[in-house]
């Protein structure tokens, strides 16, 4: 399917730009993540994707994840992973994901910085851009997300913009069971904290399932 209108997606707020990225920016960005995104000893995310970080093909199966998502995306099952820029530098990315988007109208995010980019409210701030994109761009009526036990600063992200949990299950990422808090948050409930210009939305409109 082609999917180069997505390219010239933008999100802006007072900090950030988020957008895909190139090849080139991928690598950068899987360059990025291999520096760390959080202490060894830690595990944040429910797949311990971070954990190969010190393989030798690590960048390269970065950059085929994102490319990946992208060869495989139809307006029934897609999943944008945008790259984060604060002053020309990357710092993360923030994903959406969504399935039968047209009649669920209901989409899951997730999001990393690196280790450097962190404690600066960056995070809320990046999260808060996809969800103006969800619910004012693309008329969604929820949002879900997800944190594990232990990850205080996702769990201070989604309690900042007005998320409640809905459910707890477990993960194992390192075969040790951790309870998993999730979260959601209603299009009626949604209140952006930061002005978030959209760029270049309309003609990827069909993609996501919209029309």
């Amino acid at each position: 399917m082609d999917v180069s209108a997505l390219y010239g997606l933008r999100l802006r707020t007072p900090r950030l730009e988020l957008r895909l990225g190139s090849h080139e920016e991928l690598v950068e960005l899987g360059r990025l993540a291999e520096r760390g995104v959080h202490p060894p000893e830690e595990m944040p995310f429910a797949v311990n994707w971070t954990d190969r970080s010190g393989e030798p093909d690590f960048v390269d199966s970065f950059v085929a994840y994102h490319e990946r998502h992208l060869a495989s995306w139809t307006p029934d099952k897609w999943e944008l992973n945008l790259l984060v820029w604060e002053s020309g530098r990357q710092v993360g990315t923030q994903g959406m994901l969504a399935e039968e988007f047209r009649a669920r109208r209901a989409v899951h995010t997730g999001s990393w910085l690196g280790r450097e980019h962190q404690k600066r409210g960056l995070g809320t701030e990046m999260r808060a851009a996809l969800l103006e994109l969800a619910f004012r761009g693309l008329g969604a009526e929820r949002a879900e997300s997800s944190w594990l036990e232990g990850n205080e600063a996702s769990r201070r992200v989604s309690e900042k913009l007005g998320y409640v949990e809905h459910s707890l299950g477990t993960k194992s990422p390192r075969g040790v069971p951790v309870v998993e808090h999730g979260v959601e948050i209603e299009r009626d409930a949604w209140r952006c904290p930061v002005p978030v210009e959209i760029e270049g939305l309309e003609p990827c409109l069909p993609l996501f399932g919209v029309r």
